[in-house]
């Protein structure tokens, strides 16, 4: 999938993880390999990978946003 997002000052690649029940977004930082990986709940409507594929970037910085990093909440 080439799908990429550009959110804070990095490039991410969305993936979703089809290996569970329920189903994750990931997003992998791809310009900065230090960056831990972010984890969001992908929700119904998000199947298969060309379901990522055909979401807006701003839908997808919208689930980036509600993401968190390797699924650990900072607060």
């Amino acid at each position: 999938m080439s799908t990429r997002i550009k959110a804070d000052g990095d490039t991410w690649r969305p993936v979703l993880d089809k290996s569970a029940e329920r189903r994750f977004l990931l997003f992998f930082c791809a310009s900065n390999g230090q960056r831990p990986y972010r984890v969001v709940a992908a929700g119904a409507n998000l199947k298969t990978d060309e379901d990522v594929a055909g979401l807006s970037a701003a839908e997808l910085l919208a689930m980036f946003n509600k993401s968190e990093s390797m699924n650990v909440s900072v607060s």
